[in-house]
């Protein structure tokens, strides 16, 4: 009985595994429509303040000690730059990752508001990458593996013989 759940939970598994670099894709491509929306707005904001002989740290750093509507203005800029630099250098760094590491760089520092919105529009699919198949082959061996290992162990424990041991063939 252990061995069919062990393997019902490793079919599961790889399944489960397989969406991984799908899932990876998608977070990805939202990734890289927030970072495109996000660019024109940077480039306007340095071209404004370039007319004036400021590059954008210059203008920043001076807009911290103004007050009112200048201030409320270059709040606004200052968080939508902060946003585009953090997001353009997460963006980057998956990129840089190998196929088969994207999703384990991905795992390692991922935006809980971008899953979410991959989470929204994502839908599973058979996998037909090297990549999926790699995922979902390594999750049914791993939950293979464990579980045969858990449930051997608790037939141990439990006193529960094999169906065979005692039998003469």
């Amino acid at each position: 009985m252990g061995r069919f759940f062990a393997l019902i939970f490793a079919i599961a598994a790889g399944v489960g595994g397989s969406q991984v670099p799908g899932f990876t894709l998608q977070y990805m491509q939202n990734l890289t429509g927030r970072v495109d929306v996000l660019e024109p707005i940077v480039k306007k904001f340095d071209e404004d303040v370039a007319k004036y002989g400021y590059t954008r740290s210059r203008a920043l750093s001076e807009c911290n000690g103004s007050d009112g509507l200048l201030q409320a203005l270059c709040s606004s800029s200052a968080s939508t730059i902060e946003q585009f630099t953090q997001l353009s250098k997460h963006l980057a760094e998956l990129r840089a990752a190998k196929p088969l590491m994207k999703p384990i760089a991905l795992a390692r520092s991922f935006r809980r508001e971008i899953v979410e919105s991959a989470k929204k529009e994502f839908k599973p699919v058979v996998p037909t990458t090297l990549d999926g198949a790699v995922y979902g082959g390594g999750a049914f061996a791993f939950i293979w593996l464990v579980c045969t290992l858990l449930f051997g162990l608790l037939g141990k424990l439990t006193g529960r013989r094999n169906r065979n041991d005692g039998y003469a063939y």
